[in-house]
């Protein structure tokens, strides 16, 4: 498993400087530190990133993000709590694909994973890469609504590394 200051070194390092991003405040959240959880700031923005976990029996990819309430319980995030942006990144065991899904927070607010008054939120969800090719009804829709913050980042192409900045300058 890679570690939170391990995947944001690389990206740091491949992706933010490069760019004019500058990264500060890089704290690991222990709670999730089983998926590289952790949250920074990049620019003006603050980021909580996650690294899926590969399953063997089910398209897609695993990620929790989740926090304890004023009781310890186990809560998913509000738009209160939540950052700006949440980062996920995805590998491929086999093909050697890897890629980042930056989601805003109002697409996580509009897809029911922050809690709000009227849903509980979710403290974990299936990711899925454009290499992962869904079957059930369920999973192909939720490809279809998180493929336009998924950028695939097998090579340096310099449109995809714009398009990944744009998603985190928003």
């Amino acid at each position: 498993m890679v570690s939170f200051f391990q995947m944001l070194d690389e990206v740091n390092e491949r992706i933010y400087k490069p760019n004019g991003l500058t990264l500060t405040a890089a704290r690991e959240e222990a709670q999730n530190s089983d998926y590289g959880g952790g949250v920074f700031r990049l620019n003006a923005r603050s980021v909580r990133l996650r690294v899926a976990k590969i399953t063997p029996r089910k398209a897609g990819q695993f990620v929790v993000f989740w926090e304890k309430d004023e009781s310890g319980k186990n809560a998913a995030y509000s738009p209160d709590t939540a950052t700006d942006l949440l980062v996920v990144h995805a590998f491929a065991d086999t093909k050697g694909c890897s890629g980042q899904f930056v989601f805003p927070k109002d697409a996580l607010v509009n897809q029911n994973i922050l809690k709000t008054a009227a849903t509980p939120g979710k403290m974990a969800t299936r990711v899925y890469p454009s290499w992962d090719t869904p079957v059930s009804k369920q999973a192909m829709s939720t490809q279809a609504w998180q493929l336009p913050y998924f950028i695939n980042l097998n090579d340096n192409d310099h449109s995809r590394i714009q398009r990944l900045i744009g998603l985190y300058t928003g």
